[in-house]
């Protein structure tokens, strides 16, 4: 697995003037750099829908409480599944309250989660986030067990600790970071953003896609004789 020691030697093969070895006076703003470059590479991930939410975790309800605390560090919830408190095993995955036309449907959410019985509980079945908090539907009626899978962020990145992203997202993360530390005093963010893109898009893109298969073939049911 590759280190934050190895972003930096990449930075310096972009940039021969930087001094990012150990003990040298780079080698804080080259860490800087890389978690600014890490939280932009985030930044994006989180907008692409399964990418990269290879992470598992849980949140807890609470009876007759209608939304609990966001997880700390989740960017984006691809899925989430009520768990038996008996098997421990997901039963059913809960569906998402979503807007239609700028308005949400009758489970509602304006500004708080509206039920169609402010007397119904139950295990919960449709959710609703504005990324600070979950709220559930209906209202729980206990403790219930919810399992999320998603987008978590990484650790911030150190020399030695290890970098939480695959080996090919390692050379844009690094040139993201080495075009940070050349951005001038009075310099606007918009070309330096617009960098970020680009750069990120093509790695963004290959692990998108990950099942790539060739098209189907031909299916010959009938014998032309003719």
């Amino acid at each position: 697995m590759a280190t934050g020691q190895s972003l930096l030697d990449l930075m310096e093969v972009l940039d021969r003037g930087l001094q990012l070895q150990s003990g040298e006076t780079g080698v804080t703003f080259g860490l800087r750099a890389l978690n600014a470059s890490q939280d932009h590479l985030e930044s994006l991930l989180a907008l692409q829908p399964n990418v990269m939410g290879s992470t598992i975790g849980t949140v807890t309800t609470a009876a007759s409480t209608e939304a609990t605390t966001f997880p700390t560090g989740l960017l984006r919830i691809d899925r989430l599944q009520y768990i038996d408190a008996d098997t421990s095993r997901p039963v059913w995955d809960l569906e998402r309250v979503g807007p239609v036309g700028d308005h949400y449907t009758s489970g509602g959410f304006s500004p708080n989660f509206v039920y169609a019985s402010s007397t119904t509980t139950g295990k919960p079945i449709r959710y609703f986030t504005n990324g600070t908090k979950i709220f559930w539907d209906p209202l729980p009626s206990a403790t219930h067990t919810v399992r999320y899978y998603g987008l978590v962020a990484a650790s911030d990145i150190t020399a030695g600790g290890t970098f939480g992203y695959p080996d090919v997202v390692l050379l844009p993360v690094a040139t993201f970071a080495t075009k940070l530390l050349r951005v001038g005093k009075d310099d606007e963010s918009t070309p330096i953003t617009q960098v970020g893109m680009e750069t990120f898009a093509p790695v963004i893109q290959a692990m998108t896609r990950f099942n790539r298969d060739r098209a189907p073939g031909y299916d010959y049911r009938y014998l032309h004789t003719e």
